[in-house]
């Protein structure tokens, strides 16, 4: 999916104009291209060329593989939604919520009512026009009470009862409460779809930059360009085929041996191997990436505060960074949605302390501490991660014990259920991940927050927030539950990762982001092979 934005109709789409966040916890600047061995970016001159075959490969596939419209859980998903379907609104490569297929989002005065307005000439893969009821049957898809998809929550205040199309452009929404957040709401791609109202998932059909092909779930699925892309000139490649491997070392010699042209998500520690001058470059993006580690709080011994804080204080970020990322990332400090406007940098600091721990531990009656952590290689580093924390934690004589499984049982029958695990998330506006992790709705409900004593408070701050247009008084009250969020959540945020994609030289057009998404956005549309 394409992530540029050429006209003006692509302004941000939240009531007060958010501008992009130019210092944040991150803490970094623009992100760089950087080339094999460390060469400087440089600006891309050469005019697009037309044709060929991207073959993309990626790890962390299984037979559980889906290129179902809004239904993804896994990392490997994403990029085959994302070439088929896209949504009305998604953030860009720098975070900030953007137009796709919307022209226009407006609320009323009070946010309980909003208008869409599609963009004129939008066409499906089979070159049916895209109309306002195909926008509310695949929303209506997403909260079908007998099948609810990821997106769900995030619509649940939309009253669909009385939601009308007013034009063939145009749908009118009403809110059952104010929704003064709903486009960044609806801003993760992936959970979004815009799909026919004949929709068939087993010959899908969507707006994005690639028609559907060939699927097999664990092996490969192959695209063909859309020669009704709505985007003038593009996509320029003819075929996009992304590809299963079991491991990182087989998807490496792939690429090497000119099997891929791309290794998706590739491991940090292989920027160590590509060499300098070489056929291989490297795209590094900003840290956009999460993989935190969740605690259960209705799960002793995650259900008492004092065990959480002390879990958090004895990580040493830039530790974890250096020794687990290379340095590819940037520190964490329990908060998530660093590009957010609303996010204030210097207000959440999080240092080591290790005798404050230990107090913690003590007044918990948990001196002696034992817990296990569930990990997986669900994202670059996980494991490494966890074999760092639980290094980490020694220090305040805390033993975690590893539990290593594959991702089929990391995300199988009990995924939502682990008392002490890991996860992973891209960039969502702060409200947006909210609804996604942290409400009794949420899709991805792993800590089970509800149970929280804060819970109560945190939600009606949530329901303030949503009703409140003004952006300086909604930063205010985000920043109260942030402030829970830092106290007394059930999250640790140790950093924010760098995404790696490798790809041979003649790969052209992909652009950094600073989402977690990888690929520039898994930017197909711009990619060109010279």
């Amino acid at each position: 999916m394409s992530q540029r934005h050429d006209g003006p109709q692509d302004r941000l789409l939240t009531p007060t104009r958010r501008g992009f966040l130019a210092t944040t916890g991150v803490g970094l600047g623009a992100a760089a291209t950087l080339m094999a061995g460390g060469q400087a970016a440089r600006a891309q001159s050469t005019t697009p060329k037309r044709g060929g075959n991207l073959r993309v490969g990626m790890t962390g596939g299984s037979s559980s593989d889906t290129i179902s419209a809004s239904n993804t859980v896994t990392q490997l998903d994403n990029p085959r939604i994302l070439a088929l379907f896209e949504p009305l609104v998604s953030v860009d490569r720098h975070g900030v919520v953007s137009n796709i297929l919307a022209e226009s989002l407006e609320p009323n005065a009070t946010a309980t009512e909003w208008t869409i307005r599609l963009r004129a000439g939008l066409t499906f893969h089979n070159g049916k026009d895209v109309t306002a009821d195909d926008v509310l049957f695949s929303l209506k898809r997403i909260v079908d009470p007998k099948a609810p998809l990821p997106g769900a929550t995030p619509l649940s205040p939309v009253d669909f009862a009385n939601a009308k199309s007013l034009d063939a452009r145009t749908l009118r929404l009403p809110m059952k409460t104010p929704y003064a957040d709903f486009p960044g709401g609806m801003s993760a791609p992936e959970y979004f779809s815009i799909v026919p109202t004949d929709y068939d998932v087993k010959n899908p059909v969507g707006t994005g930059p690639f028609k559907y092909k060939s699927f097999t779930p664990g092996e490969q699925s192959v695209y063909t360009r859309n020669e009704h892309y709505w985007r003038s000139g593009q996509p320029y490649l003819d075929t996009l085929t992304i590809i299963d491997f079991p491991t990182d070392e087989a998807a490496f010699a792939a690429l090497q041996g000119g099997v891929i042209d791309v290794f998706c998500q590739a491991p940090i520690s292989l920027m160590q191997q590509i060499g300098s001058g070489g056929p291989i470059k490297a795209l590094v993006s900003d840290p956009g990436q999460w993989v935190p580690f969740t605690m259960r709080v209705d799960s002793p011994p995650f259900n008492d505060p004092k065990v959480r804080k002390a879990l958090r204080l004895l990580v040493d970020r830039q530790q974890l960074v250096d020794v687990a990322l290379n340095g590819y990332g940037a520190v964490g400090n329990d908060i998530f949605s660093p590009w957010d406007s609303c996010y204030d940098a210097s207000a959440w600091k999080r240092d080591r302390d290790v005798d404050q721990a230990k107090s913690l531990l003590k007044q918990a009656g948990q001196e002696k501490l034992t817990v296990e952590l569930v990990t997986s290689d669900i994202a670059s580093s996980s494991v490494r991660f966890a074999e760092v924390i639980a290094q980490q934690a020694q220090d305040a004589g805390v033993t975690i014990n590893l539990r290593k499984v594959t991702t089929d049982v990391i995300y199988g029958s009990q995924y939502l259920n682990w008392p002490f695990s890991q996860d992973w998330w891209n960039y969502k506006p702060y409200l947006a991940q909210v609804a996604m992790e942290l409400l009794t709705t949420s899709p991805f409900n792993e800590t089970h927050w509800q149970k929280a004593p804060s819970y109560d408070r945190y939600l009606k701050l949530y329901n303030d927030a949503q009703a409140t247009l003004d952006h300086g008084k909604r930063c205010d009250i985000i920043h109260e539950m942030q402030k829970i969020d830092f106290e007394e959540g059930a999250l640790i945020i140790p950093c924010f990762n760098k995404n790696i994609d490798l790809m041979t030289s003649n790969v052209q057009g992909f652009q950094p982001s600073n989402t977690g998404y990888a690929l520039g956005n898994f930017g197909f549309a711009d990619a060109w092979l010279g």
